[in-house]
């Protein structure tokens, strides 16, 4: 255990004496006053440990005063609140990405129910529309008619992908699961 002055003490760590001054405003144990007749004494033990537990404590976020709120004006205090709002922030970022995610269990259950709604629909697409076609004897009128009904299927898969994405963030809202459904067609009985 070494007794040294404020110079002393800023060589040993490698600051300037004005940095170590505002250490010593900051609460960095020290003896004597400083002022003239009275020469400011620092115990580089107590002083090293106080550097060593401060920093920890910016790190971790917990440098606050002892009603727990952090020490304000100061700028380890502002540290520590940008501390906290990035925690905060990045809190928030990972919520939102949890929304954005789903389970693969829940993809592999919602891919089956588009396929199966969207081949049940091919299937039937030449029933629907032979009669139809078949008394059309302008060929460009038969393509114009099939692609206005495959226009038909790719909307209305749209339109059960959006209600499955509406229908799962719903049901993480409510209960934290997703219980994806298989659902036969609706569009072309």
């Amino acid at each position: 255990m070494a007794y040294v002055n404020r110079n002393e003490f800023a060589d040993i760590i490698g600051k300037s004496p004005k940095w170590v001054g505002n250490l010593i405003d900051a609460g960095l144990p020290h003896e004597g006053g400083g002022g003239r007749g009275k020469p400011m004494v620092i115990n580089t033990e107590l002083a090293i440990n106080w550097l060593i537990d401060r920093d920890v404590k910016k790190q971790i976020g917990d440098l606050q005063n002892d009603d727990g709120a952090p020490v304000e004006g100061t700028k380890d205090g502002e540290e520590l609140l940008l501390t906290m709002a990035k925690r905060r922030k990045a809190d928030v970022d990972a919520a939102k990405a949890e929304q954005s995610v789903i389970d693969l269990e829940d993809v592999g259950q919602f891919l089956y129910s588009i396929s199966t709604l969207y081949g049940n629909e091919l299937n039937n697409l030449g029933a629907r529309l032979a009669p139809e076609v078949a008394q059309i004897n302008e060929p460009a009128m038969c393509k114009h008619r099939i692609d206005i009904e495959c226009r038909r299927v790719r909307t209305a898969t749209a339109e059960r992908l959006r209600r499955f994405v509406s229908e799962y963030r719903e049901q993480q809202r409510n209960n934290g699961g997703c219980e994806a459904t298989e659902e036969c067609s609706e569009l072309g009985n």
